[in-house]
């Protein structure tokens, strides 16, 4: 299981912390403990994006 901060999904992911806000606002997966930070996991983010109609070519677009 490979649990990444915001700013590691951003780097993995090449997206601005602008499009991980939008993304989460649209339901995408994370886990926060209670009072903590979200956290995310990579597999899922990447199969919510898929099933949310993006692609990836170099950078995640619709």
């Amino acid at each position: 299981m490979n649990l990444l901060n915001g700013r590691e999904v951003m780097e993995s992911l090449k997206i601005s912390s602008t499009l991980l806000y939008k993304f989460r606002k649209s339901g995408m997966p994370y886990h926060q403990l209670p009072g903590g930070r979200a956290y995310y996991l990579l597999d899922e983010v990447e199969d919510w994006l898929r099933q949310a109609g993006y692609h990836k070519e170099k950078v995640w677009s619709k």
